[in-house]
């Protein structure tokens, strides 16, 4: 299989599952008193913009994979949307408040690790991004 069907197929992928793992606590976390709302809305953007984003680039990876749309312009807006979300997912994760994350129930002790998920989730994008883009103006 050609490196130009894969690596957008491989980006759509990542980027659904970005936005799993972004929405996760919001299905997952029941503890009450607004710690779910904080948590996302920690840092100057919070992490909502990176989950629709990666819904967006989901849809931007599939029209190039199925070749919808011209080739050049998929790599370069999915190389951008996965650079922006990175970016945005780190200055997040590095934002939360410490005293949040260990206010939540003993129960949701793993979403003390979840910002970094959904980091190393978004780091994939940009990876499949350039992979395309390299594929496509090679």
């Amino acid at each position: 299989m050609a490196n130009d069907t894969v690596a957008p197929t491989a980006g759509a992928v990542a980027s659904l599952l970005l936005a799993v793992v972004v929405f996760a606590p919001a299905l997952l976390v029941s503890a009450g008193s607004g710690l779910v709302a904080d948590y996302y809305a920690s840092g100057p953007a919070g992490v909502s913009v990176v989950g629709f984003l990666g819904l967006l680039s989901v849809v931007v990876f599939l029209a190039g994979a199925q070749e919808r749309t011209e080739p050049a312009t998929v790599a370069g807006l999915t190389l951008v949307l996965g650079v922006a979300m990175l970016a945005l997912a780190l200055l997040w994760a590095l934002s939360v408040d410490q005293t949040l994350l260990f206010s939540f129930p003993a129960e949701y002790a793993w979403i003390e690790n979840h910002r970094w998920a959904v980091v190393a989730v978004c780091a994939v994008i940009p990876v499949a991004a350039s992979a395309y883009a390299r594929g496509v103006l090679a």
